[in-house]
């Protein structure tokens, strides 16, 4: 028998890694939500998150709405009281570059790209201190982010700027998941200088 299969939350180990993105979001919410789902998803796009049996959030942010029931906001500015949230999902844009250099054109362009690292670092920064403000006491952020190269070929491990951004805005970081990716789309005229990112982080957040 294989002891480390089993343990008090059923006949499954929540590990840390995986390849299913809703059954690391449902292992998230099961072993530090307290029975609570996603209250608000500041940067919910089209929902994807939810398409698998995940319930909608009861509220639903973005910068640029693509439904109606989508209200337009920057997570960094959001229209909600201090302390309203339990559970806070934040999944934002990661690429750093100008979209036809981007080593992923293709992903660029399907979504949003920050023309410098000191811009996203500056969002990720301002957007921590605001969910501090809304999360209540105890309360959890899940913060999905991505290492990724700039277009001048320069390694940027973002996740090492989140760490001490959430620590400096006032959160314990409670845990790190990560999600493994099969498949990647590549850009066949990059010519590649590091080794391609399979891989993307779920920071589990405390509000202290």
């Amino acid at each position: 028998m294989d002891l480390g299969q089993k343990n008090l939350f059923g006949d499954r180990v929540i590990k840390s890694i995986g390849f299913d993105e809703t059954q690391m979001i449902k292992d998230i919410l099961h072993l530090h939500a307290k029975g609570n789902f996603i209250d608000a998803d500041v940067t919910y796009s089209i929902g994807n998150f939810y398409k698998n049996k995940l319930p909608q959030p009861k509220y639903k942010f973005d910068l640029y709405p693509q439904k109606p029931d989508v209200v337009k906001s920057s997570a960094d500015n959001l229209p909600l009281k201090n302390n309203e949230l339990n559970v806070l999902m934040f999944d934002p844009p990661f690429l750093i570059g100008k979209s036809g250099q981007c080593e992923n054109s293709k992903m660029a362009r399907r979504f949003s790209i920050f023309g410098t690292k000191k811009e996203l670092l500056d969002f990720y920064k301002s957007s921590l201190l605001e969910f501090h403000r809304v999360v209540k006491k105890g309360g959890i952020v899940i913060f999905k982010n991505q290492d990724v190269i700039t277009t001048s070929n320069k390694q940027v491990f973002t996740h090492c700027f989140i760490h001490e951004y959430a620590i400096n805005s006032g959160f314990y970081v409670k845990d790190l998941f990560i999600l493994l990716a099969k498949q990647r789309l590549n850009n066949p005229n990059h010519k590649q200088a590091h080794a391609r990112k399979y891989h993307s982080y779920y920071y589990v957040l405390v509000a202290r």
